[in-house]
This record gives structure tokens, sequence and C-alpha cells, in this order.
């Protein structure tokens, strides 16, 4: 959502903005549709079909007037979860929430046309859109790739690659440390059982229906800039980044509060590994295991080396599709199984995107719709021009046993101080 950016609404404006926006992105022109059965294995077909620029029009209507913002927020959210299921096209919709002197823009889309940085290059491009067409000049953007073309791309790639690719060996390495499992949060993995299933398993496990209430969230400014620049400090200091600063303390403080031997969880890394993908919309992750030794308690210092080596090693099984890894190992590795994930870290460093400051500064929100997964945890971590902040999503308290739930927050909250602290034992100051 965009808010406060953006001066009284020029319906004329945003009408010709969003259509640029959908002819600069072929994925916002595209769509998978089911058709017939693939005799190989039984399953539906999927047929991609993509209608060319100027092509899409705009339908637009007026829901009413609002003077409390609860039944807005109702209405706007209720339109959106109908309008994104991601078998319907389009499965995106934009909304505006005009005042007398400024209006929002919220734009929601299915996750499978885009991914976390997809909406930060979102922001920008379609404040500059709108400015561009309300002041009659040509917006100054830079090309962007089509996912349509990476993603094809990327399955000619995925179907061609056998059991001996690289992401195959370092997947079922970090699956058999946990007993041929994915990792949970505070799962006490080492008492569970080998793992044991038929040997013709070639897919995840299908995810559970929703039920129960929805998880719980929370968002919060970990550090500031300053005590950010401290911290990153320590972890230079250590031979490290702040990525693997951030790594190596959520594992201390996960072993400080389980006894867990090893740190596991799953890791997104971007595939945008060409320039003409940097400002595409579409979802340019891939999934990369993580394990961190803490057997011996290492230090803060010794972590920080065992952190940025496994970010290094880990990094091979993003280099394949997971869809596929899960395929592949099921066909051949019937001692593991390649399941959905459960618990994932991701971070990602926004200052240097388009619009970063602004948007930092309140002026655009990513926002997600409510998630119903009973043992899901989930965890961003995002490095702005303001500092450090995260954003989670766990199973809600109800809903939990006293292993998962119960622990998210006080485990984000430890981390925090744990961070702070390091953090105060840095020599760094900025100048002046």
């Amino acid at each position: 959502s965009l808010h406060d950016a953006l001066p009284i609404l020029s319906i004329p404006a945003l009408r010709s903005a969003l259509l640029t926006w959908i002819d600069r992105h072929e994925v916002l022109r595209s769509h998978v549709v089911l058709k017939g059965i693939r005799p190989q294995d039984g399953a539906p077909g999927l047929v991609r079909l993509t209608t060319g620029p100027g092509t899409v029009h705009l339908r637009m209507g007026k829901v009413g007037w609002y003077s409390d913002p609860a039944p807005m927020m109702d209405q706007i959210a209720g339109s959106f979860d109908r309008a994104t299921a991601p078998l319907h096209w389009p499965a995106y919709m934009f909304s505006t929430v005009a005042r007398e002197h400024s209006f929002t823009l919220l734009f929601a889309g299915d996750h499978s046309l885009l991914d976390g940085y997809s909406l930060i290059v979102a922001q920008n491009e379609l404040v500059t859109l709108y400015r561009a067409a309300r002041d009659h000049v040509t917006p100054a953007l830079p090309d962007a790739g089509s996912y349509v073309d990476f993603s094809a791309h990327e399955r000619r790639l995925a179907d061609e690659t056998g059991p001996d690719h690289p992401a195959i060996e370092a997947w079922t390495t970090f699956l058999r440390t946990g007993h041929g499992q994915m990792p949970r949060f505070a799962a006490a993995e080492r008492s569970l059982p080998p793992v044991s299933h038929p040997a013709d398993a070639t897919a995840a496990p299908e995810p559970e229906p929703e039920s129960g209430p929805p998880q719980e969230s929370l968002t919060e400014l970990l550090l500031d800039d300053e005590q950010t620049n401290r911290f990153t400090a320590v972890c230079s200091e250590a031979g490290g980044s702040l990525f693997a600063g951030v790594l190596a303390a959520m594992a201390i403080v996960y072993h400080d509060m389980t006894g867990d031997t090893e740190f596991r969880t799953v890791m997104p890394r971007h595939t945008r590994d060409s320039p003409e993908w940097l400002t595409s919309l579409g979802w340019f992750v891939g999934l990369a295991p993580v394990c961190l030794d803490m057997s011996d308690s290492p230090t803060f210092g010794q972590l920080i080396v065992r952190a940025t080596a496994e970010l290094k090693h880990g990094r091979v099984g993003s280099t394949l599709p997971y869809l596929r890894v899960a395929e592949l190992i099921g066909g051949a590795h019937p001692d593991v199984v390649a399941g959905e994930p459960r618990f994932a870290l991701s971070f990602i460093d926004t200052r240097y995107a388009p619009g970063a400051a602004d948007a930092d500064a309140g002026r655009a929100r990513v926002l997600r719709s409510h998630s119903y997964a009973p043992e899901e945890v989930f965890i961003w971590i995002n490095r702005t021009p303001g500092g450090l902040r995260v954003s989670a999503r766990y199973p809600a308290a109800d809903a939990t046993d006293p292993s998962t739930g119960d622990l998210v927050g006080t485990f984000i909250h430890r981390f925090a101080d744990l961070l702070r602290s390091t953090g105060d034992r840095s020599t760094f100051a900025t100048d002046g």
C-alpha cells in the first residue's frame, strides 16, 4: 500500500499509471490454466496464456463512503481475498481510498505472481508512473525483463536436471541431520524416529487444510540505524557480514532456549542473477538449507565464521527449484522427505532499492494476508535505511503446543536483546 505520498486523486492519471505498469510486466498479463491430464503421471496439465501490451483494460467501480475505517478495511480485505485466488485471472486487484487532500493506493496479488522484492520495486514504480502521468512526462524507469521468460527458462533447465545436481546432495545431507525431515521451530527433532515412506514418493506432502484461528503476527523495529551499524561493525571485525551475524545471533538464542545441538532452518535466496531481472515482478526465489553446529556452544565470533561458510555452502541448494528438488529426492532417496518448509528465515537489505527512504519513513507498507498454517514459523529480517526490522508470523497461542507459538515472541525479543548487547560492545562511531 502507498499512502500520504500521493496528492489528490486524479482518476485519469491513475488509470494511465496502472495500465502502463501492467504493460510493463508480462506476469500481470499472464495466467496459468489447468488443461487435460499429463500422461506420464496423471497430474493436471498446465498451460500459460499471455495477452499482449495494450490489451488489458481496467474496470473501475465506486464502493462507497466511509467515516469508520473498520468496515472499510473489512470491505477491502474481503475483496482482495476473493480477487487474488491463484487460478483466477487476474490474480491481483487495485483499490484506492480517497480523501480531501490525498489518497492511498492499495495493490494485492497472489504470491505466485510476485516475491517480497517485487513489492518493494512496485512501490517506487507505481509512484513514478502516477506522477509522470499526472505531469504528462515520460517516466524514468529502467527496462524490466519478463518473469514469464525467466520461469520458462528455469523450468527447462530443471526438467533437464537429474539427481546428480549439487542441490540434491545439499538437501539430502540437510534432511538427514533432522532424521529425514524438514526443520520445525523448537521441535526437538533429535527425538523423532527416522522417516519411512514409499520409495516412489516424488512430491512434497499436501498442505494441511486451513483451520483454527489465523496465525499471529509481529512487526517491530529491532535496531535503529546507529545500533545496526554498531552490530554490523562487530560482524565485520569477526570476518562476516550483517547477514551472517543475524544468522549467528538467532542460532545462539535458539540453542539457549531449546538446547538443540543444531540450528536448522530454510532460507529463501533470490535468483535474480541477471541485471534484466532486477526490476521485474515475479517469483525469483529459491530455497536454501541452513544448518549450524551448536554442540560445542560456540562464541559469537566462532559462529560468525560458521555462518559465513554455511551461507556460501547452502546457497547451492537454491540453484534448483525446490519442487524439482522434492521430485528428485523422492525418487532417489527414500530415507528422507523433502516436505514443505515449516521454519524459515529470510534476510533482505532494501537500503539501495529505489524509493527505499520514503518507504521506510512510512509512506509505503508491505502487508500479508491471513495465514492459517498450524505450525509454520516464518521470520523476515529487513535492513532498511532506518535500521533492522523484523516481521514474523507463527501459530496462534491457543492452536499450538508450548514448543512453538508461545516461544516465538520470546525468541524474537531475546534475539533483539542479543543484537543490541553485541553492538554495544562495538567501538564503531559515526562521523561527528
